[in-house]
């Protein structure tokens, strides 16, 4: 009860008071020992590794990756005048992006460069284009769960408002409504009526609507997501890193998965590794988290793909009897095979980073 009413208030605070700028800035502040250096050079090491500047610099993770794994890097800042010029210019094999998400502003000048990039050629980058292109944009994953033929609970995108009233008096509640953007639940509502869902068509279609943690600018405004509810169902989250999987189930808090802070452990279900192994395999979405829906009809449904996450404090990825470790799958054998072990450190960009230059030195 009492994390719940914390939680009310600080949706309150964020939503009501203009506190984006002094959040990015409490960010920065926290890590800002780790980025204030923009390269470093080690003896050593085989490759130098461009790291993208983020905006709140939750790049730091990768600093500390690439200085705790003496690997040279060079961060290239794409906030600046000259980010482009400065890339061309940068002495690096590859390149690691972690797109700030915060405002969509970011989120579109991230994306727009990347995809030049990739079409270029000129190094490579990851995670996946596609992976990243999608992160965040719910309207852009419905989509590429359509057209792939992927399972994911029924979805529906409005892009017109009277169509959505015709939909409203037809529809069976309750109907979930998500913004495009939003992690934690911050954008989800669960519909009971049609009034209801016309309330929230006119505000979308109007003067727009924001969640609690986006910039007071950053409104959704033309379009509408609604999903069907689905009762009843468990939620795993399964990551893939390079050759290694780890995976966690997302405990519900009231009325929802997402943002609850609640765990469960063990061998997560054979069923969801082989769904994300064939997935990830197909798209070479190889450094992925990919959360998975079970209905109590055992029936599976990708909820999100993405390829960064919250994970608080390092904390381990996967538990299996007490242990924590990972897994990789076994070709001859057929099997998934459990390894312990500590793998999860600086939000698993130490792990990132080997399988990133595992990659490119093949």
């Amino acid at each position: 009860m009492k994390g719940k009413l914390v939680l009310k208030i600080k949706k309150i605070i964020y939503y009501y008071f203009n506190l984006f700028n002094y959040r990015e800035k409490k960010a920065i502040e926290s890590v800002i020992d780790i980025t204030s250096k923009q390269e470093q050079q080690f003896q050593d090491s085989k490759f130098t590794v461009g790291i993208l500047k983020e905006k709140w610099h939750l790049h730091s993770n990768f600093i500390k990756a690439c200085n705790e794994l003496k690997v040279s890097y060079q961060v290239i800042d794409f906030f600046s005048k000259d980010g482009l010029e400065d890339l061309k210019a940068a002495p690096i094999d590859v390149l690691i992006a972690r797109p700030s998400v915060q405002y969509t502003p970011w989120k579109d000048m991230f994306d727009n460069r990347l995809k030049l990039l990739k079409d270029n050629g000129t190094v490579p980058v990851f995670p996946n284009f596609n992976a990243l292109w999608i992160w965040e944009s719910k309207l852009r994953t419905i989509d590429f769960l359509k057209l792939n033929n992927l399972p994911h609970p029924k979805s529906y995108i409005f892009y017109d408002m009277q169509e959505v009233f015709n939909f409203a008096s037809s529809y069976t509640y309750p109907l979930v409504y998500k913004a495009s953007s939003g992690s934690g639940a911050s954008g989800v509502k669960i519909l009971n009526s049609a009034s209801q869902l016309k309330s929230i068509t006119k505000k979308v279609f109007g003067k727009g609507v924001r969640s609690y943690r986006k910039h007071k600018l950053d409104k959704e405004h033309g379009f509408i997501i609604l999903q069907d509810y689905i009762r009843d169902v468990k939620e795993w989250r399964i990551i893939r890193i390079g050759d290694y999987y780890f995976g966690f189930e997302k405990l519900k808090n009231g009325e929802f998965h997402s943002g609850s802070q609640n765990f469960g452990y063990g061998m997560p279900p054979i069923e969801c590794l082989e769904l994300v192994k064939n997935i990830t395999e197909t798209h070479l979405f190889k450094f992925v988290s990919i959360d998975i829906f079970i209905s109590s009809e055992n029936e599976y449904f990708i909820n999100e793909i993405q390829p960064y996450f919250g994970q608080k404090d390092d904390r381990e990825l996967l538990v299996v009897k007490g242990k924590p470790g990972r897994l990789s799958y076994n070709q001859t054998n057929n099997s998934w095979d459990f390894e312990e072990g500590m793998f999860c450190k600086n939000n698993l960009c130490n792990l990132r980073l080997q399988q990133i230059l595992k990659i490119i030195d093949n």
